[in-house]
């Protein structure tokens, strides 16, 4: 079964541009590793649109495809997923939902 792991960030409001750059940065570099050597597919980094935001919505989404559980356990006890953790528990409180998705 594979799973479809989503997080939703939302910034502080005193997180700066630069701040929010180095956070999608760092994610894309992430997806890069799990696509290359987990297998992880459709891997999405991506801000919400300006015209439809709100104050209270979430401001960035990652979405991707893990081919199996395991593999979502190994990325959560890795390196890069720690340091991405580190960085965006200072700028950002975030939401997780992982689902099975049937392809």
């Amino acid at each position: 079964m594979k799973i479809r792991h989503t997080v939703l960030f939302t910034f502080y409001e005193a997180t700066t541009r630069d701040q929010i750059d180095e956070v999608i940065n760092k994610l894309n570099d992430m997806g890069e590793m799990l696509q290359e050597n987990m297998g992880v597919t459709d891997w999405v980094v991506t801000e919400h649109l300006p015209a439809t935001f709100k104050r209270g919505r979430a401001h960035l989404l990652q979405d991707g495809v893990f081919p199996d559980i395991e593999s979502l356990n190994r990325h959560a006890e890795s390196d890069i997923h720690k340091k991405v953790l580190e960085l965006t528990s200072k700028v950002s409180d975030w939401m997780t939902i992982d689902t099975a998705t049937h392809d």
